[in-house]
């Protein structure tokens, strides 16, 4: 613990201490129930109080129907008192392991569009959202009324749910953030123009929240630092926008983001995954930090305990976000507490967390196989028979292979892995060479470090026949040899050479003045062949017969291929 004396500390909130300055910030996982907290959802939270972390937020909470997330029944809806029962059943789940949890109250604003009879999308201005095509009709003063008696009605039912506070969701282009930002507002009442007047909204929201919660209740704002777009908010109103909810004591705390949903870019950003910097709306957070009375937040990318300890310790926050640290890897504060830092499982930021939520289904981890709750205490391979001390083989020795070693090891069973090639890692290992992907090591990285500690030997160079598995003494076998590529269709010309992704992956003696890659596998292949080509010296050019580029990438991470290779000027 004495690694971490600041991230361990408490901190005070308003009138609540928190045990410490860990915090898994609002995100939806999935895993509501009719658009209530039922059993799955409560576990997943409870999961993260158990192993000690400091304060947790639910995901954005729809509290009027003109602003809604989804349709969806997995997430949870704040538009009744049927709520309130299932808030009760996680404040106690979380209470009764020290944690505190907050509710994040929010109205999407035309982000998102809802294709159904009746649900018409409110925001300040008619503006049409890039992301969702929607246009959204223009509040009139009797509408911004009966929205804002909205939020005081989910405030009460917070409150009744027995909660610890409310966070309103001011950011991602949602409601209080549409009225704040001169991109989205374009009214000409006393709600527009002037930053003085874009920020009546949420001054008048949280002065009106704030009646209900009473000053025992934390009440605290996730805020933009800045919007990165062209016209859009920048720092130094964000530091003014802060200052003022500060300076009228509005607020308990401050959570800085960053972008728009407004935007393309701007979703696929404030998601950053690798190979985005570690921490990068830190800055945000300490120029904001420096303007006001009330403790910051920072989030974005802070995957190790260790940088999220120097942070506080250099007073850049008072709070650091580690969200999708904590979906790969729940017991991070456990960890560390108990000098196992070394065994914490490493968010590498693949983003296939994100990747579900767009798809509409619960959350998930390319690292961590058991996020829903009712997995946990799962493992991820079941071996035949009763008994521990069972003989098992594990025939491959990628990431399916490494993983299933690990968990039957974990389990008490005796195992060996048998790879054929000279390395471990199978596919990823390839698929991680390129620059903008190395990061992905950390998920072969950790299982090998794992596998060591376990004491389960890896035979390299070791191909294993039929005859061979079947004079060995086992019990069980477990094939994980993955797929191997198709060969290519192409014809070759006679003039110009054509390889297989692969073949280019894994010699680096294959060279070209000019590239033609051609994408048809619809995920991130072909642009990790293209830009190793690139660092190779070739001039490149990727097509495909498909509407989009890697178009089955979610569009955090396929935006920031788009950018990325763009800017070297790959056409």
């Amino acid at each position: 613990m004495s690694e971490y004396p600041n991230l361990l500390s408490p901190l005070k909130i308003g009138s609540v201490t928190v045990r410490n300055r860990v915090l898994v910030s609002a995100h939806v996982p999935g895993f509501a129930e009719n658009n209530r907290a039922g059993k799955t959802y409560v576990d997943y939270h409870r999961r993260y109080a158990s192993n000690g972390v400091g304060l947790q937020i639910t995901g954005g909470t729809p509290i009027h129907r003109s602003g809604m997330l989804s349709l969806a029944p997995d997430a949870l809806w704040n538009l009744d008192d049927g709520v309130i029962p299932g808030y009760q059943a996680l404040a106690r789940a979380v209470h009764d392991d020290g944690g505190r949890i907050l509710a994040q109250l929010a109205h999407s604003a035309g982000t998102v569009r809802i294709d159904r009879a009746g649900f018409e999308s409110w925001s300040a201005s008619p503006i049409r959202s890039q992301t969702s095509g929607n246009i959204s009709h223009e509040m009139t003063a009797g509408q911004v009324r009966e929205v804002m008696q909205a939020y005081v009605e989910g405030a009460r039912r917070v409150v009744e749910g027995g909660l610890d506070g409310i966070e309103i969701l001011a950011t991602y282009g949602f409601l209080p953030h549409a009225f704040l930002s001169p991109l989205t507002n374009w009214r000409n009442d006393d709600y527009g123009g002037s930053l003085d007047n874009r920020i009546r909204f949420l001054v008048d929201l949280l002065g009106e929240v704030r009646k209900v919660t009473g000053d025992d209740f934390i009440l605290g704002a996730r805020l933009p630092g800045d919007e990165f777009e062209p016209g859009g908010l920048v720092l130094a109103d964000m530091e003014r926008v802060c200052k003022r909810l500060s300076d009228l004591g509005l607020v308990d705390y401050i959570n800085v983001t960053a972008h728009t949903n407004f935007s393309h870019t701007g979703r696929s950003k404030h998601w950053a995954p690798t190979p985005a910097t570690h921490g990068l709306f830190v800055p945000l957070a300490e120029a904001i930090r420096k303007v006001v009375d009330v403790p910051v937040f920072t989030v974005g990318r802070v995957v190790d305990p260790m940088h999220a300890e120097q942070i506080i310790a250099a007073g850049k926050a008072d709070m650091v976000g580690m969200t999708r640290a904590h979906i790969c890897d729940p017991q991070i504060v456990r960890k560390i507490k108990n000098n196992q830092a070394a065994r914490i499982r490493p968010c590498v930021g693949a983003n296939t967390c994100i990747a579900h939520r767009y798809a509409g289904k619960p959350i998930s981890c390319m690292h961590n196989p058991v996020v829903p709750p009712f997995l946990a205490n799962r493992s991820a391979v079941t071996v035949p028979g009763r008994n521990k001390g069972r003989k098992v083989v594990v025939v491959g020795a990628g990431p399916a292979g490494l993983e299933a070693a690990r968990g039957i090891a974990e389990a008490g069973h005796s195992v060996s892995v048998y790879e054929a090639s000279a390395s471990p890692g199978g596919q990823l290992a390839l698929w991680a060479s390129c620059r903008s992907t190395r990061e992905l090591t950390g998920i072969l990285d950790w299982r090998l470090a794992d596998l060591e500690r376990l004491g389960v030997p890896i035979h390299l160079d070791s191909p294993l026949q039929r005859s061979s598995l079947q004079s060995m003494d086992c019990d069980s076998v477990i094939m994980a040899t993955g797929a191997t590529a198709r060969p290519s269709r192409l014809v070759h010309n006679g003039r110009n050479r054509v390889f297989a992704p692969h073949a280019v992956i894994r010699d680096p003696e294959i060279l070209a003045r000019n590239a033609l890659v051609i994408s048809e596998g619809r995920g991130q292949a072909a642009l990790v062949v293209a830009e190793i080509l690139l660092d190779r010296g070739a001039r490149v050019e990727l097509v495909t017969s498909d509407f989009a580029i890697a178009a089955d990438l979610d569009p955090t991470v396929r935006n920031g291929w788009y950018e990325r290779l763009g800017k070297r000027g790959m056409v």
